[in-house]
């Protein structure tokens, strides 16, 4: 996977964070330590954000239409 792929908001990417926060979590539980917990934090903000930006993206999608507006 490139550098650019990585980037992009998909559901791979998605699943991938999801993956990675999942691991984290499960060594914060193991070691408990402080700096785990400060990771898992920034990383469940950072994937809730990409959450909403992806939902904001959808809503675009269903508002924008191919068709120019009528002039009746």
């Amino acid at each position: 996977m490139t550098n650019k792929q990585k980037r992009m908001l998909t559901d791979e990417y998605m699943a991938m964070l999801q993956v990675r926060i999942c691991d984290m979590m499960q060594r914060y539980e193991k070691e408990g330590n402080p700096k785990d917990a400060m990771i898992l934090d920034c990383m469940l903000r950072d994937y809730e954000a990409k959450q909403r930006l992806m939902m904001q993206n959808e809503k675009l999608k269903e508002v924008q239409s191919p068709f120019p507006p009528s002039a009746w």
